[in-house]
């Protein structure tokens, strides 16, 4: 823990009267905006199975959330210490499984747990209930809060039973978007390509695929595939905007052989 005490008092000087005043400038909600980029920034590593790239990333994150931490602390509401405490006690509450007399075999029991001590918080605050889908962040990306609202509506039973079933609804939302096409109706090509695009993250979510990754790694299998075009072009003595589009589609072709099935990296993670 030295390290990590140190790295503290580090933060303190940079953020005090001789330290540097770019980091004194710093807002909370800077630094929170910071946080969700250095965070992307660690999954782009973890993806790519780079563990020395992932321990830097890693700091990066332990580096703006002690920001953010201290900057609470330098406000007076709340020590770097009640933070840590509050996240300690937390996490024993709502493990009574593991800190208490519950018992959980499974990783669902075990979720159940922590969301029923959730629920006994909130109500010992005097809250309302919230809504089911109430506490879903607000800045989580589409992709990922259509996943997030899938999986909370699936665990009171609003759910599909087949991954069947799932890709069925996908393909008659396809069919409804044909249907407006030659409308051009902006309003309702909208609406539709919403449909499809929430249905085709619930198959990824049936399928144990994580949509965010499948589509990252198709867009890294395009930008290779498309780097191979320009490249190639390039070699020969044009450029893409002199080439015919039969010129680029016959490279492209070419490129899936030349790059192999996979360019842009491995298999998408586990959607859980």
């Amino acid at each position: 823990m030295r390290a990590l005490e140190e790295l503290v008092e580090t933060l303190r000087f940079l953020r005090g009267p001789t330290g540097c005043p770019w980091d004194r400038k710093q807002t909370f909600a800077d630094l929170c905006g910071y946080l969700l980029d250095e965070t992307y920034e660690l999954q782009d590593t973890a993806e790519l199975d780079q563990p020395a790239a992932a321990v830097e990333e890693m700091g990066d994150v332990l580096f703006v959330a002690l920001c953010a931490a201290l900057l609470l602390e330098e406000k007076g509401l709340a020590s770097l210490d009640d933070v840590a405490a509050g996240a300690r006690d937390k996490i024993i509450r709502r493990h009574p499984h593991v800190f208490g007399d519950a018992t959980a075999q499974s990783a669902e029991e075990g979720l159940r747990h922590w969301q029923d001590v959730k629920a006994a918080e909130a109500r010992a605050r005097g809250e309302e209930p919230s809504p089911h889908l109430g506490r879903l962040p607000r800045s989580l990306p589409a992709l990922r809060r259509a996943l997030a609202v899938q999986r909370k509506v699936a665990e009171v039973g609003f759910e599909w039973e087949t991954a069947e079933q799932v890709h069925a609804k996908l393909l008659e939302e396809g069919r409804e978007l044909r249907e407006v096409l030659p409308l051009g109706d902006p309003e309702r090509l909208a609406d539709e390509l919403g449909d499809l695009l929430f249905s085709a993250v619930n198959l990824a979510r049936f399928l144990a695929v994580d949509p965010e990754a499948a589509l990252e790694s198709t867009v890294r299998k395009f930008s290779a595939r498309f780097g191979y075009v320009e490249r190639t072009l390039h070699a020969r003595g044009t450029t893409l905007h002199d080439s015919t589009l039969a010129e680029m589609d016959s490279l492209w072709e070419e490129s899936k052989t030349a790059l192999g099935p996979h360019p842009g990296g491995g298999a998408p993670r586990g959607a859980g």
